[in-house]
Order: C-alpha cells, then sequence, then structure tokens
C-alpha cells in the first residue's frame, strides 16, 4: 500500500489518451491474466491488478521476452500501459494476434510509466507473490527477500552482474565463479528461518569444492569480443556487465552436512534474456559447525538437528534434490580407473598476503586459483608451463582440513603429471609435513584439449586423491625417502629424487 501511495503520488501523473493504434497487437491468452511491472526488469514493481484474459495490446517496444504495451480500449481490463511477459517457462501469455481492426481504426489507451521506481520501491511485503512468475517471499524474520522469485521445485535461482574484477585477458576468472555462486549461497538464507536464534554462532564452512569451467566460458577473452566502450549495447557480446544466472540445488546426506550443486550460465547484456549458455558446474560439500566453541566443533546432538531442520526448512522442501543426498562427493564422479601419476615433484613456500583472506583473516576458497597460480610461478619450469597462456585450471578439487590464516608461511609440496597436465597441491604450516599438519589440498586441471561440452573433466580418483590417505601419501615421499606403495587413486613410482 505504501508503495502504490508512493508511486501514485512521486511519479509522473497517469494520462488517459485516445491514440490510433499502429504496429504489432498482442492478446492476452494466460486464463490467469498476466503480471503487469511498471519497468522491463523483472525485479521492478508490480500493478496492484493484473491484465485479464482478452486484453489486446499494441506493441510500444519488445525487449527479449519483455513487451512494453498499451492496452486497446473496450478488450479485457487491467492496466492502460506496462511491461509484461510473452511466456513463462514453455508456457505463452501474450501472442501476436492477427485480428482485422474496426473501420475507424484501434483506439489506445495510454499512460506514462514513472521513471524513477529504483528510488521509490519499496520490499513487498513477506508473503506477497507474483503468479506465475514464482514468489518472492523472505523466510521468517528475514528482513530481506531473495533478490528474485523463486519456484517450489525448481533449483534455486540468482543474478549476477559482472564487473572487471571478475575479468582476465582469457575471459572471467574461475574465482570470479565461485565469488557468484557464494552470492548465490548467501541470498538463499533470506528464504531460511532466521528467527532460530541459535543459528545466530552457527557457520557452514566447506569440507570439500569442485569446480569444472566449460569450453563455452573462453568465448569471453578480450580478443574473442572487443566491445570499446560499448559495453551496454544491445549487440555486444563482452564479458562486463553482462549477467550470470546461477542455479542451485541442495543434498542432506547426514546432520550436520550439506551438499550444493550450482550451475552458472551466461545470460547476456540483457538480465531478462532467455539465453542460457552454461559456463561452469561446481559441487560443495559443507559442514555446519558451532563457531563459538573453542576449537569449533561440527554440530551435534537432537537440539542442534530440530533448529537445522527448522532454518532450513523452505530449502530443503523447495530446492533439494534426492541426488545430492550422496555422503561422499566422488560418487558424483565417473571412475576412470587411472591413478595420479606425477613425474614432477617440487617444494616451495608461500606467503598468504591478506589478498587471500576473508571477513576473518582466514582463506577464502573462491581465491583457490589465484593461490595456484602463485605456487606455480614460484616452482617454475613445468608448473609455470601450466599456467602461461591460461591463468586459471580448466576443473580442480579443493579440500580444506583446516583453517589458512593471513601472514602465515606454507611449504607447499608439488606433484605434477606433465602429459596430463594435472598437478596436485599439499600445503603445510612451515616447517611441518605430518598429515595432521595438512591445511589445504587441491587437484588441479590445466589441460583444455578435447574437453566436452559440458567440461566433465574431473574423476572420481581426482576428488578422492585430496582426501586424507593419498594426503598421507603424498606427504610421506616429500619428507622422507619413502616412496609409498601404489593405490588405485595415486602412483608415486614415476617420481625422481
Amino acid at each position: 500500500q505504501v508503495l502504490a501511495w508512493t508511486l501514485k503520488h512521486a511519479s509522473a501523473p497517469s494520462v488517459r489518451a485516445d491514440i490510433m493504434a499502429s504496429g504489432q497487437i498482442w492478446e492476452v491468452v494466460s486464463s490467469k491474466g498476466v503480471v503487469v511491472r511498471i519497468a522491463r526488469e523483472l525485479h521492478s514493481p508490480a500493478e496492484d491488478d493484473r491484465l485479464s484474459a482478452g486484453s489486446l495490446l499494441q506493441e510500444v517496444e519488445i525487449v527479449g521476452d519483455r513487451l512494453r504495451y498499451n492496452r486497446i480500449a473496450g478488450t479485457g481490463y487491467g492496466p492502460d500501459s506496462g511491461w509484461v511477459s510473452v511466456r513463462a517457462g514453455k508456457a505463452e501469455l501474450v501472442v501476436p494476434a492477427d485480428i482485422e481492426p474496426p473501420s475507424g481504426g484501434w483506439k489506445v489507451l495510454a499512460k506514462e510509466l514513472p521513471t524513477a521506481w529504483r528510488r521509490l520501491a519499496l520490499p513487498e511485503l513477506p508473503g506477497a507473490g507474483s503468479g506465475a512468475e514464482g514468489i518472492a517471499e523472505a523466510g521468517p524474520g528475514s528482513a530481506v527477500r531473495p533478490q528474485c522469485p523463486q519456484q517450489k521445485g525448481k533449483p534455486y535461482i540468482f543474478y549476477r552482474q559482472v564487473n572487471f574484477v571478475d575479468t582476465k585477458p582469457t575471459g572471467l576468472r574461475m574465482s570470479a565463479c565461485l565469488a557468484a555462486m557464494d552470492d548465490c549461497r548467501t541470498d538463499l538464507f533470506s528464504i531460511c528461518d532466521q528467527t532460530v536464534q541459535s543459528f545466530r554462532k552457527v557457520t557452514d564452512p566447506f569440507v570439500q569444492v569442485a569446480i569444472e569451467l566449460r569450453p563455452a566460458i573462453r568465448q569471453l577473452g578480450r580478443s574473442a569480443t572487443p566491445d570499446g566502450l560499448l559495453y551496454t549495447h544491445q549487440d555486444s557480446k563482452g564479458v562486463v556487465l553482462s549477467w550470470l544466472r546461477l542455479e542451485a540445488q541442495f543434498g542432506w546426506p547426514a546432520f550436520p552436512l550439506r551438499n550444493e550443486e550450482q550451475t552458472l550460465f551466461l545470460v547476456g547484456k540483457q538480465q531478462d534474456s532467455q539465453q542460457r549458455v552454461p559456463l561452469a558446474t561446481a559441487r560443495f560439500a559443507e559442514c555446519l559447525v558451532d563457531d563459538s566453541q573453542q576449537p569449533a566443533s561440527a554440530l551435534s546432538g537432537a537440539g542442534w538437528e530440530q533448529d537445522a531442520e527448522k532454518f532450513f526448512a523452505r530449502v530443503k522442501s523447495d530446492h533439494s534434490t534426492e541426488e545430492l543426498a550422496e555422503r561422499h562427493l566422488h560418487k558424483l564422479y565417473r571412475e576412470s580407473n587411472k591413478p595420479f601419476a606425477p613425474t614432477q615433484f617440487k617444494q616451495v613456500s608461500w606467503l598468504m598476503s591478506h589478498s587471500f583472506g576473508d571477513l576473518w583473516s582466514l582463506l577464502y576458497h573462491a581465491k583457490t586459483p589465484e593461490l595456484l597460480w602463485d605456487v606455480n610461478m614460484l616452482a617454475g619450469g613445468s608448473f609455470a608451463a601450466l599456467v602461461k597462456g591460461e591463468p586459471d585450471p580448466q576443473a580442480m578439487v579443493v579440500n580444506l582440513p583446516k583453517r589458512m590464516e593471513v601472514g602465515t608461511v606454507y611449504d607447499v609440496f608439488c606433484f605434477l603429471d606433465e602429459e596430463a597436465k594435472k598437478a596436485c597441491y599439499v600445503l603445510c604450516p612451515s616447517g611441518q609435513a605430518s598429515p595432521s599438519d595438512c591445511v589445504l589440498a587441491v587437484v588441479a586441471g590445466y589441460s583444455w584439449s578435447a574437453l566436452p561440452a559440458d567440461g566433465r573433466s574431473l574423476t572420481s580418483e581426482d576428488t578422492q586423491l585430496v582426501d586424507s590417505v593419498p594426503r598421507r601419501s603424498l606427504l610421506a615421499f616429500a619428507s622422507s625417502s619413502e616412496t609409498p606403495k601404489a593405490s588405485k587413486v595415486l602412483d608415486l613410482s614415476r617420481l625422481q629424487r
């Protein structure tokens, strides 16, 4: 009500004018009518009334699947002017109409639309819906709504615009993909139950992260899409100011664990475009932790489990799938029946600077590709050659057994299979090399040749290589003259000391 009053009194005045129609005529065919918004953006304010079925519309402008219209007098009812969606999913809402006009021509009802809605718009009240477009409903106690409407039984949707900091000469950074997924996950908490006070001291650190970039992401490089300063032109294809769409689903293997899968799509310069070019897919294993304990410990007990059920109730009911309810992520990847067999070994020291830290001065997981670039350049030779033309890996698996802190020097034990262009890195605090000292283990593939369109290059063996047993073998090789026995995921017999 406040929003409606504000728009009525602060926007440009409404005008009803008899205008002879010209241009394409459209008809509303949805039996439920269609939602009318005051601007092209799907998150712009909606009018109180829908356009009824049978309404005829004069096309003023069409952008993607969004139509700006003026209503033809004497047909249907609803707002005289506004923006509507031509379709919702596969369902047609408004279609071109081949109807003969009366002898005197169509008369059009029109009004000016407010131009300052971004300053005027106030949040909808919790529970306010938007019909066929989904529901942008905040969770109990949440002061923030989700960025866009969500649909039960569908992935959680989030949009993010690309900025210069997200880019590199070859296009979109892997770290930017991970950061966008982080933003999607953060937005998700707006639908969680914020009245669960015990969760004020809960965090959800990653246990494992696996990401694969698709070949299409390489089409966003500087040389492939030169825009000059026409970043926002409708025909520009450059990555800067393009929109990304993220789709997230969740799985619940066993309390207190949570799995997650996100796919990132390129939408283009217009956020409401129907374009969907897959760029990356990632899976995450997370653990709910009581951060008030020293040291922090995983949640356990019936009380915590009940609180978790209440907090994540809507995520579980609306955006989860049984396919992700797998306790071991490696079972979600194909088996290659080939162990990692490195031919090069190098040890380097690396200082974690503040640029890798987060709010808590701990390693921000999304910065792992930049960490690997530093390490590869320090190692030199075949390792440096991995990042000569492309600074990021095509795919990587990250295991984070302990926290990493800004200002700490770490020993990095680097193993490389030169032919496969695949490397494994194990990090421990300087001077420490026992398995219990490991803070980070990463497997990264740097080969883009013969890559399938879906980017699936990671194997079950890759995801297991960063687990505790293979890490122990890698550290045993690095810290002694021992060459551990080969296993189905690791064979060190080709390494020369």
